[in-house]
């Protein structure tokens, strides 16, 4: 019996990618399967293995013989078995004797062995913490924040958005704040693990365009309208059928607030322009592989030539450019249609960032470089990444990369296919809002960062239920024989000390029992160390804070990570609306998380 089951779309995409999909079952269509091809951490663990199997020295050419009998090593070079034996033998894995040609077991090699029987790392878990209710939420695994722990990212954990604020190695945590824009409900971070193929992107684009020309209804159809490209007179014509794909197409009826557009060529890449948003998205049917290429070389060339940072985002149906720099039609086409050697492109591109950082580390374990239950750390990665550049170690975390996440074969072909008029680079320059295509690239693209105003009101209400149940321990700065331990909510209207009707009464952590003794030490005119003098400096300026303005004070002092000189410049510049200074506090809670990293305690 064959199994029976029901697509959900969630927008646009998802419908026309399942129709694509379903056309490809039908007609008997598979995925091309790409075998990983001369792994050098594998071919490091067979060689120990080998010592370790026959006892005895094995010559390298003995070696590489056996080695280029298995399918995936027929073209191992000598010199890249001779550099992986080099490291084997630097980490005391095996013992290596140039003069002879020929390699043995070492002391370390069976523990190596056995306890690298997996490719698969031993991955530590991250604690997702929502900075807006100060709680954890769950957890991710160290692979998932190397990989895509960027500020700004957005992923789903229990059904809602998060967007990072910033990932905090030392505790393992990563800092989060709810995301409510662009109504996603899909992932994105989990796309990425699933890549669309350059065959399956062809028909989305091939369904677009006979959903335009009312051959079939897609239910989403009038969410993938287009602007009307603008084209000057110079540019090339499309060959109608010439291209590898149609790279982009409208289809369907405008929805309100948008105009019908014409439709690009269907031999086309097309790029939307907002001069008011510093933003581009390149829309172009090619596949995740291949759109992830072109968007890494177009970061690379277009920083280079513009003198400005290009951060760039692509998906399996479009590229999202974002700049403070203007990128132009002109500069676009330019990087398109010159020639490179994509792989040292894509490379220098790549260096430095969380993705190459983290193939190393994984890299360096198995090697035996980094122990097994080594804690990934960004930082280190990097030290790595330097430190074995132009070794079997980079060179193979850039082969798993090239491997999983880009197509430099595909890319090459659609660039010379750009080069030799076979595919137009069609324009159009936007006022307002960006096509409803461009949407689901920008949900992600812009690193966006919340400004105060930009927080929704359930984020608000998380925050002001937060600080009003934060606790303190209220002390009198004036003589110390007074305290009392209570909540944001509890503070009394009226503030002084029943013992000296002082009204400098200070606040610190309800955990915080030494206070009061410190400050009596003080009025007894007692010895103070650098760390009481401190503590009691601290003390008065809250009590100044607050004798100021009373259990406004309390509440700004109530933010994560906020001391007396935050809160003091919160209630210099507190803002007049009923949410403003709600707002200012979680920002400035926002920005402790993000700099705690760089204080020295």
């Amino acid at each position: 019996q064959s199994a029976r089951g029901l697509v959900v779309a969630g927008g646009a995409d998802d419908e026309y990618e399942a129709t694509a999909i379903m056309e490809r079952v039908a007609a008997g269509s598979i995925e091309e399967q790409r075998v990983h091809e001369g792994a050098l951490d594998v071919l490091a663990h067979h060689m120990v293995g080998l010592a370790l199997q026959l006892g005895r020295a094995v010559s390298v050419d003995e070696a590489l013989r056996l080695a280029r009998a298995a399918f995936p090593f027929r073209s191992t070079a000598r010199e890249d078995l001779l550099a992986v034996l080099g490291l084997l033998a630097r980490s005391s894995l095996v013992r290596l004797d140039p003069r002879a040609g020929a390699f043995s077991a070492a002391a370390r090699s069976l523990r190596y062995h056995y306890e690298n029987l997996s490719t698969i790392p031993d991955i530590l878990r991250f604690r997702v913490v929502d900075t807006a209710g100060r709680r954890f939420i769950g957890t991710l695994d160290q692979r998932f924040v190397g990989e895509h722990g960027e500020q700004g990212s957005v992923f789903v954990l229990r059904g809602s958005q998060w967007r990072i604020v910033n990932v905090d190695e030392e505790s393992l945590a990563v800092n989060v704040e709810p995301f409510r824009a662009g109504g996603v409900t899909v992932p994105y971070w989990e796309g990425e693990s699933i890549p669309v193929d350059y065959e399956t992107a062809r028909r989305v684009a091939l369904l677009r365009r006979r959903a335009r020309d009312g051959e079939i209804e897609m239910a989403s159809g009038d969410a993938v309208a287009l602007p009307a490209p603008s084209l000057p007179a110079s540019a090339p014509a499309a060959a109608a059928g010439a291209s590898a794909a149609p790279a982009a197409e409208d289809a369907g009826a405008p929805s309100a607030g948008h105009a019908r557009p014409p439709s690009p060529a269907p031999a086309a890449i097309l790029a939307e322009s907002s001069r008011a948003d510093g933003a581009v998205v390149v829309h172009a049917c090619l596949g995740t592989r291949i759109n992830s290429t072109l968007a890494a070389l177009l970061s690379s060339m277009l920083s280079a030539t513009l003198g400005q940072a290009v951060e760039a985002r692509s998906d399996a149906y479009r590229i999202a450019l974002v700049s403070q720099a203007r990128i132009t039609r002109d500069r676009l086409v330019s990087v398109l249609s010159d020639t490179y050697d994509l792989a040292d492109a894509v490379s220098a591109s790549l260096a430095g960032t969380h993705s190459v950082n983290w193939r190393v580390w994984c890299v360096c374990k198995r090697f035996g470089i980094v122990g097994r239950k080594a804690v990934y750390e960004r930082r280190a990665a990097r030290f790595l990444h330097d430190r074995y550049a132009g070794t079997p170690i980079v060179a193979e975390a850039l082969r798993e990369l090239f491997h999983d996440k880009y197509d430099l074969e595909g890319a090459g072909r659609i660039l010379r296919s750009v080069r030799e008029g076979r595919t137009a680079v069609e324009w159009a320059d936007i006022e307002g809002r960006f096509s409803r295509l461009a949407e689901p690239i920008l949900d992600h693209a812009s690193g966006y960062r919340a400004s105060p105003a930009s927080i929704d009101r359930g984020v608000m209400d998380m925050v002001k239920k937060r600080l009003a149940g934060t606790g303190h321990r209220l002390v009198c700065a004036r003589c110390g024989r007074w305290q009392l331990a209570c909540k944001t909510s509890e503070v009394p209207e009226r503030l002084a000390c029943p013992h000296c009707n002082g009204r400098q009464i200070a606040a610190t952590f309800p955990s915080d029992l030494d206070l009061p003794g410190l400050v009596r030490k003080r009025h007894r005119g007692g010895s103070l160390s650098a760390d009481e003098r401190r503590r009691l400096a601290r003390a008065w300026k809250t009590s100044s804070l607050i004798e100021g303005f009373g259990r406004t004070a309390i509440l700004v002092l109530s933010g994560h990570g906020i001391g007396a000189d935050t809160a003091a410049r919160i209630l210099r510049d507190m803002a007049d609306d009923g949410d403003g200074l709600y707002r200012q506090i979680y920002e400035a809670e926002r920005r402790y998380i993000l700099t705690r990293g760089f204080w020295d305690s």
